[in-house]
């Protein structure tokens, strides 16, 4: 036989190659599928995109966190640990508050972290039994920041203040009897108080200026709250 036609048959007759022939066809319809998903998908990709960076636009990513540390709370339902002077009673219609006889100072000191450069004092003062006048003094580190007078339920508040020390009053009610008891016109007052750089240790602390006896009349510290940051 011709060498050439050996060579033709040869060639003709050869399967060599033939995966390789199906793996291009398989891979070129792959490619086409993935040509066509793309397009598909393409369209709703970029429209979630779009959201994402308009939402993230108007979005500030936090770098500084709170260092604020709770230094002493109290609302007197578990006892007046840590108060040097005062009473602790259950005053209808105000629950457990502690109770400053006449001329009383109650006084808490509590430690504050290094490195801090505020101290925020929170707490209620109340004015029972139709005060007639007497005065409430609230003192921070020994220095009076404000005087409170309740005259029948009739308020005012002086507040000194002083260098670094901000006062902030609210008066939720006043010229009202509140609870059961002997209770003439009441007052409530929320005070607020800030101390900038208070160093160490903090002493915060109220005294009465009732001269009638508990019996008649009386000042009360409730809600107490001494934070820092």
């Amino acid at each position: 036989m011709d060498k050439c036609c050996v060579t033709i048959k040869t060639f003709l007759t050869d399967t060599r190659g033939a995966v390789s022939v199906d793996w291009v066809v398989l891979s070129a319809a792959l490619v086409g599928l993935g040509l066509s998903v793309l397009a598909v998908a393409s369209g709703g990709v970029e429209n979630l995109s779009g959201d994402t960076a308009e939402e993230l636009a108007g979005t500030s990513i936090q770098t500084r966190f709170s260092t604020t540390s709770a230094l002493f709370e109290t609302d007197f339902s578990a006892g007046a640990g840590g108060w040097f002077n005062g009473t602790l009673v259950d005053l209808p219609g105000f629950g457990e508050v502690l109770q400053l006889d006449d001329g009383e100072l109650a006084e808490v000191q509590v430690m504050v972290p290094a490195g801090a450069t505020s101290a925020t004092i929170q707490f209620d003062l109340i004015g029972a039994d139709d005060l007639n006048g007497a005065t409430a003094t609230v003192y921070v580190n020994g220095e009076a920041v404000s005087v409170y007078r309740d005259n029948h339920g009739n308020v005012s508040i002086v507040d000194g203040g002083g260098e670094g020390i901000s006062v902030s009053v609210t008066q939720e009610y006043s010229n009202n009897a509140a609870g059961a008891g002997t209770h003439g016109h009441d007052s409530r007052a929320s005070y607020e108080i800030t101390v900038d750089n208070p160093g160490s240790s903090l002493t915060f602390g109220v005294q009465s200026g009732a001269n009638d006896g508990i019996a008649d009349e009386f000042y009360a510290i409730d809600n107490v709250n001494i934070s820092s940051s």
